[in-house]
């Protein structure tokens, strides 16, 4: 497992290397032989006769323009493809790796949780925290599997969260239910909002565009860390608001071992908090205990074969009215 991933990485880049160069300089022949002369000809048939005189004068002029004008397009478009490219394979490789683990996953509904009833925080934290309050009900009405919405400080990421049966459904289903390789911002389908899990799950493709979790990898940054306010999210559900406080971000590959969303004893759950905190790329000094209750977000790396993961505690909560 831990030499597949590398071998596919190496494997994909070398094959799209050499597809690229050879596709750019096919493109560019094309672009500087072809195009421009068949574009002079056309406009020579178009015009009459008598201005085809004007057209041999400027022969030097013309097809400088359109070669010009021909290579800016198909850069323009070289880099859309490229783009397009990046991203398919970067979504193939979080939703196989994603329909692989659930299988794994399903092995865990066993367990329930050691927490039955939301716990406050015995951590200070910042008590003029703002909540998050979303009325649900337009969204429900536009996708009747709407379960929250999630707002995370320093980031553009302020979506609605969608839950369906399975953990398959929206890789590739928006919130309109619409196919698209885009996907939706989804909870994991072991997830209880009311009251929530000892860790609620949430996905969401990282896309070229920095959109759904595209910024989930800048918060390993420094530039992101070095702002407190931005260690909070926000969750909206349809009976509460609540405020989580982010204790841990890393990299790793592929793996359901921070996926767990039940614990049977208290001993487990204090192992597997213990494991996550550890694991982070950088100390947020905050103290987390089994009475926390945490939210997981999970998404691919900007290479698509590791996972970049965040985990915040509960620290805030309130009912709806």
């Amino acid at each position: 497992m831990i030499i597949k991933y590398p071998i596919i990485g190496i494997i994909t880049c070398i094959s799209f290397i050499f597809s690229f160069i050879y596709h750019f300089f096919y493109g560019v022949f094309i672009v500087i032989t072809i195009i421009p002369k068949t574009i002079i000809i056309g406009i020579q048939c178009i015009i009459n006769k008598n201005k085809i005189i004007e057209i041999k004068k400027s022969k030097k002029t013309i097809p400088t323009i359109i070669i010009t004008l021909s290579l800016i397009s198909y850069l323009i478009c070289v880099f859309i493809l490229t783009r397009w490219f990046v991203q398919t394979e970067r979504n193939k490789h979080f939703s196989d790796n994603l329909n692989e683990l659930t299988e794994q996953l399903e092995t865990q509904d066993g367990k329930t949780n050691i927490n039955s009833n939301i716990t406050k925080s015995t951590n200070s934290y910042q008590s003029d925290l703002n909540y998050l309050n979303v009325n649900l009900d337009p969204y429900i009405k536009i996708n009747s599997e709407t379960v929250a919405w999630i707002k995370v400080n320093g980031t553009n990421i302020n979506y609605p969260v969608v839950q369906h049966k399975d953990n398959s459904y929206y890789l590739n289903h928006n919130f309109y239910n619409y196919k698209t390789d885009v996907g939706a911002v989804f909870a994991d389908y072991r997830d209880e909002f009311d009251p929530f899990n000892n860790n609620t799950i949430i996905y969401a493709h990282n896309l070229v565009n920095r959109t759904m979790f595209g910024q989930v990898p800048l918060m390993l940054k420094k530039k992101w860390r070095s702002n407190p306010d931005n260690y909070y999210i926000k969750l909206s559900t349809r009976k509460t608001n609540s405020i989580w406080q982010i204790f841990s971000t890393y990299k790793i590959s592929p793996t359901t071992d921070y996926l767990q969303s039940k614990f049977n004893s208290v001993e487990t759950y204090e192992i597997f908090l213990n494991k996550i905190k550890d694991r982070s790329s950088y100390n947020f000094n905050t103290e987390i205990t089994t009475d926390d209750k945490i939210i997981t977000l999970s998404t691919c790396d900007d290479i698509g074969t590791k996972r970049v993961v965040v985990h915040a505690k509960l620290i805030k909560i309130e009912e709806k009215k």
